[in-house]
């Protein structure tokens, strides 16, 4: 941790002491704030930004000595910080000063009003990747820097509350050193599993592993290399069992059927409501059904599809993130440029009857946006939805009305991976 800017005394008569403000050497935007009470009422911290109230901690119990670190300031930020009790006492405030954000990393543009409030948890898909924090204005408010050339392509909250799980990918198309790296808020590592072809995407499980997206070579029809992909189960240990591979479902395709040597593409996960999980396979234009055991269900979209398409232009072609929502899914459908086609957010009405699946709603940007590969959705209770066109490293804000309400853009020529938005960060709540 850096400097210290405030030690705490304790204040006669009011039983709890100013906190001591602890910045990171390492992470410009984090300080930790420690206190001591007196009292035996319990105590948070309370942090004013330049315009007012900003945040509060968690409140702590009656014991002695407290510590939090107080999530979501932005680098270069005035603040100020003082120690309440619920029983109305206060200290008085310390000022800070968070630090300087390291040079190198992409800085962000936003244009209109944000529709929502809260945090993204992302990164950058550049040399070097980054896992990130961005507040809805675009600001970092937390970093940690990838090894070497690899690129961040998912970042999570941890279970615990106390850091991040990211996954860090070598920038190669079959992957030998990517790595599931778990960090405490500081970015200090509290562990580095390899996971061997890891790619893409991973989710965690209640029990405290992680399912992951690998890449699974073996001999095609030809006998050449072929790329196809599986699931496996790492534990916290780094162990990987595995799951499920494209090459137990299915046989592979002619040479000549393939994207280069390419197969499915599986490129997307998410937790399949009652077990399981949901893959997306970019090659195969549609999403499958997979569970614990290695057996598949539904295929939406592509061959086999459960639910039929009326119309061939509501089928989803190289699509990539997706969620399901009450009576559909919404996804990131990137289309083919090589065919004149631009990237869009498609919604699907899926109806569980007649098996039929149709075009609720797409929403095209404007200029329309080619982004190859990646690109991710989030639908929130309101209707609005996030569509992120990633190698064009954009991020609109579209309300329930259909018109985009906020942009973000990257400055550098920098992607952005898949995103997890969440109204709050762990012991620390917003002033709104």
């Amino acid at each position: 941790m850096g400097g210290i800017v405030a030690a705490g005394l304790i204040l006669s008569g009011c039983g709890v002491s100013p906190p001591t403000i602890t910045l990171d050497d390492d992470v410009a935007t984090l300080a930790v704030a420690t206190w001591s009470s007196s009292t035996n009422e319990r105590t948070r911290v309370e942090v004013n930004g330049e315009d007012g109230p900003f945040l509060t901690t968690d409140w702590q119990g009656a014991e002695l000595a407290h510590s939090a670190p107080l999530l979501g300031l932005w680098a270069g930020g005035k603040w100020s910080a003082r120690v309440v009790s619920e029983a109305g006492d206060s200290s008085v405030y310390v000022d800070f000063e968070t630090g300087t954000a390291p040079t190198g990393m992409p800085s962000w543009t936003t244009s209109g009003t944000p529709g929502w409030e809260g945090y993204l948890l992302t990164g950058v898909v550049a040399e070097p990747g980054w896992a990130l924090i961005l507040d809805e204005w675009g600001r970092v408010v937390w970093y940690k820097k990838a090894q070497g050339r690899h690129r961040v392509l998912r970042t999570r909250l941890r279970e615990d509350g106390q850091g991040l799980r990211f996954a860090e990918i070598e920038a190669a198309p079959v992957t030998e050193t990517s790595a599931l790296v778990t960090v405490n808020w500081d970015g200090t590592e509290l562990s580095r599993h390899q996971v061997d072809q890891f790619n893409h995407d991973f989710v965690d499980t209640p029990e405290g592993d992680s399912i992951c997206l690998v890449t699974d070579v073996r001999p095609g029809r030809s006998g050449a290399d072929v790329v196809g992909d599986a699931v496996v189960r790492v534990d916290n240990e780094g162990n990987a069992t595995p799951i499920w591979s494209t090459w137990d479902t299915w046989e592979v395709p002619d040479d000549s059927e393939l994207d280069g040597n390419t197969w499915a593409h599986v490129n997307a996960l998410d937790v399949r409501a009652g077990g399981g999980w949901w893959v997306g396979m970019r090659n195969l234009g549609g999403l499958v059904e997979v569970f614990e055991d290695g057996s598949v269900g539904r295929r939406l979209g592509g061959p086999d599809s459960a639910w039929s398409f009326a119309d061939p232009a509501d089928q989803p072609k190289f699509q990539h993130q997706f969620q399901f929502i009450d009576g559909g899914v919404v996804m990131m459908d990137d289309r083919d440029p090589a065919s004149g086609e631009d990237s869009r957010v498609l919604e699907l009405k899926l109806d569980d009857i007649a098996m039929s699946a149709t075009a609720a709603w797409s929403w095209h940007h404007d200029p329309p946006l080619s982004i190859v590969t990646l690109g991710d959705v989030d639908r929130a209770a309101d209707g609005s939805t996030l569509a992120v066109f990633s190698y064009a490293g954009v991020i609109d804000d579209i309300g329930p009305d259909g018109e985009l309400r906020w942009e973000l853009q990257t400055s550098l020529a920098a992607a952005i991976p898949y995103v997890v938005r969440v109204a709050e960060l762990p012991g620390v709540t917003r002033v709104r």
